[in-house]
Order: C-alpha cells, then structure tokens, then sequence
C-alpha cells in the first residue's frame, strides 16, 4: 500500500510517470502538457532523470540557477538555440571549458529540475484550489479527483537534451529524494496561502497608502521598491538577499495578497535576438504565462459602480463593436488586467469616484506594468475638478479627462476612433523598433542589476 505522501503526489500522476521509466531504465524524453498550452519535457539516461525543461520562463529559469551557483549573470552570445535543450547544452560547454565545477554543475542541475517540478504540481494544482477558495490545507484525494484529467503525455525514445552530454549519476537527483522535497515544497506553499500563484509571477503593490500604515518605514520602502509588479517573486528572492529562498518572502508577502493590498501579475520572460534572424526560435520575446486566449472583439473596461453609467458605455461599445465589461472599482480591474495580460482592454473608462483606488492611484499602478502601458485611460467626473488636481491625474498616466456629461454615444466614439488610430500608430512604431533591435544581441538583466552587480 502506497504510504500518503507517494499517494498524494502521485495523483496527479507526474511522479507516477517519472518512477515508472526510472524502474524501466528508460532513456529518452517524457514531456507533460495540459489543455492551456504549456509543455515540460523531462530526460532520461537508463531511468536516471538527468534534465528537465519547459515552461514559460526558460531565460528567467537558467538565469536565477546560473546566478545561485556561480555568483554572476550568464553570457548567453553564443548559445545554440535550435539545440533540443539550449540549455542543457549550454551547460555542458561550460562544463567542457571548465568554466564550472562539478559541485556548480550539480547545483545547476538540481536546481533546474527542482523549478520545473514544483512549476508542473502548481500548475495542475491550482485549478482546485482556485475552485475551493484557496485552501490553507494540503487537500486529501477526496477533492483531488480529476486533477490529472488534463494532464497529457509524449513519449520520445533515445531522445537526449544534449548529444554530448554525459555527467556522472551521482550529479543527478534521485528521484525518491526529489518527490519528499517537492511534497515539502508544496505544502508551506499552500499553508502560506499561495496556492493559487505562481511564484514565476511578479507581485504588484495595489495600495501603498494603507501598506504604509501597517509596516515600518524600512519594510515599506524595501517592499515599495521591489513590488513593481515586473520581477518574479523568485527573482525576488535573490534581488533581496534571500539566496533563492522564495518561500520566506512568500509568507511576508501573504498577509496583505489576503488583504488585496498585493497582487500577482503575469510577466513575460527575457528575450534574447539573434544577429540577423530575429528572435530565437521557440523562446520567443512575447512568452508569456497566462493560458487565457484573446478575446474576439477588442475590449473596453469600465470601472464604474453606477448601473445606470454602465448600461451607457455597454451600449456604446457593443455597437462599435467592443466586447464590454464592467467593474465597480480599481482594485478589482487591476487583479484582471494583471492575471489575464494577453486579455487587455483596448481602451479604459474609468469613473472619478471608482471605489478604494483614487484616480491618481490607479493609473501610477497601471502604468508601472509593463504590458498594459499604453492602454488608453478615460477618466470621467461629475464635477469640474481644481487645475492642480486634474494636472496630477494626467501626469500619472490618463489619456483623457472629460466631465460626465461628454459620456455621450457621438463623444465616446469619437475617442474610440481616436485611440484606435493612435493603436495603429504605435504598432508600427513597435515593428520599426523590434525590426532595428535585431542588428543586436540583448540579454535583458534589469530585475538583477541593482543587486548582482
């Protein structure tokens, strides 16, 4: 009988699977996907698990277990990308020139298939306790069941990372071993209450007047700084000293995710082009994490809590032809837009009066993103606001400040033609900088530069 931590991992099947070819002594590749899109391939050499990759963050990946193991950011100018694991392969041309010792190597290694293992429980996970409100418990089988339902399996014989890649078995993890680490790992994630988050997104501070009353000076600074909603909280955890240890700043950072003080923002991976063909195949600039495909007709967004203001602008947008949907306050548009960013609004109309979040808040928030910048703002008022004000609000990044009475069906949609024009432009400006950033090969190191220099 299968003792309660086999059983429970087990379940949706990943460690099922991975025990089953190491007692064949299977070589090759098993890559596990699921209905959203996302892969990860993990290698065997004679039921030895030697590598893993996949995912959406490979570059981020490589750079944090580079960084732990050496002290330095990598150089990646002469990577072979069109390798089955670039990786993998960079690895072992490290190894080769001697660039990296045998206890680096090892941390490497482990290190990497620590990330994509615990990346897959998450994944398949979190979908449950989404559903059961987040549970602060590791949940028993009994609401577990289905999990593994979209879970998909390939298998590739005699499939190797790297042709030349050969270490020694004791570099490589076992597997038993592995299986109590990840169902430790697993555990403080869902007794911290992240259950639901994945610690490759990048936490956000929505509300930094009320953080300020509830910490001190310094953690407010310290936390002001770091949570911009552009580095991942595993990036994080080396920007703030912690040696990689996520989890600690995880459990600092819960109280006030409960709060809705903090959210968790999708965030895509470095990019890296190539001289002369663009961005390197398979890795491109744009990954991303969020599954959730576009919708067919271009959004507008309204953050109003009167029905009446809704049913207007809902009116307005279906007929030129938007996909509509309403929120009664900032808070709450902000989680959406940074959960879903390959669903971002085209345009934004945001009331003056939107609860909790004041105007100047919202779009100071918005604009730190990195994907939603140039989503066009409307924010609209009942009543003429002072010169000064008005001012501070355009400043922090609205579009438009109109008065409530220009909520009509020929003013709206002459804004929406005119940021639609303004769409237009800027994506050409987009192609025309992308097709010149190609003469050159750029490694984006901004989460780490401050602090691993």
């Amino acid at each position: 009988m299968e003792n309660p931590l086999e059983q429970r991992l087990t379940f949706n099947r990943i460690f099922r699977h991975l025990i089953f070819y190491q007692s064949q002594k299977f070589t090759g590749k098993v890559t596990v996907s699921n209905h959203q899109g996302n892969a990860w391939s993990f290698y065997f050499l004679l039921g030895h698990l030697t590598w893993a990759t996949g995912g959406s963050y490979p570059l981020r990946r490589w750079r944090r277990q580079y960084y732990a193991a050496t002290g330095q950011l990598p150089q990646l100018d002469h990577v072979d990308w069109n390798a089955e694991a670039w990786d993998c392969t960079e690895l072992r041309i490290l190894t080769e020139s001697n660039a990296l010792n045998g206890e680096q190597v090892q941390g490497i290694v482990h290190g990497v298939v620590e990330e994509v293992l615990f990346d897959v429980i998450q994944a398949f996970e979190a979908p449950v306790y989404k559903v059961l409100n987040s549970s602060k418990s590791v949940l028993p089988l009994s609401k577990l069941t289905g999990i593994g339902d979209g879970m998909e399996l390939e298998v590739q014989e005699e499939v190797k990372p790297d042709r030349y890649y050969r270490l020694p078995y004791s570099f490589f993890p076992d597997l038993k071993a592995l299986q109590e680490k990840i169902d430790q790992q697993w555990r403080k994630w869902v007794t911290i209450g992240l259950a639901c988050v994945s610690p490759n997104q990048a936490p956000l501070l929505l509300d930094p007047e009320e953080l300020r009353n509830r910490v001190s000076a310094k953690v407010y600074r310290n936390m002001a700084k770091g949570l911009q909603g552009q580095t991942s909280l595993r990036d994080l955890a080396f920007k703030f000293k912690k040696e990689g240890n996520f989890f600690s700043l995880a459990a600092a950072m819960a109280p006030f995710y409960e709060m809705q003080l903090i959210t968790f923002n999708q965030i895509k991976d470095l990019s890296v082009n190539t001289n002369g063909t663009g961005t390197k195949p398979g890795h491109s600039t744009l990954t991303a994490t969020a599954s959730e495909e576009l919708p067919q007709d271009p959004l507008f967004l309204a953050i109003d809590s009167s029905r009446k203001n809704q049913s207007l602008l809902s009116a307005i947008a279906e007929r030129e032809g938007y996909a509509f949907e309403a929120m009664s306050n900032g808070i709450n548009a902000l989680q959406k837009i940074t959960q879903n960013p390959l669903g971002l609004p085209k345009i934004i109309f945001a009331s003056y009066e939107m609860a909790v979040l004041k105007p100047t808040e919202f779009c100071t928030i918005l604009r730190r993103l990195e994907l939603p910048q140039h989503v066009p703002i409307v924010i609209y008022s009942k009543q003429s606001l002072p010169n000064r004000e008005a001012r501070e609000i355009l400043e922090a990044g609205a579009s438009e400040l109109i008065n409530r009475h220009s909520l009509t069906p020929s003013y709206v949609n002459s804004l929406l033609k005119k940021y639609q024009k303004l769409n237009k432009r800027q994506q050409r400006q987009t192609i025309d900088q992308q097709t010149y950033s190609q003469s050159k090969l750029t490694f984006k190191q901004r989460d780490f530069s401050m602090t691993m220099s």
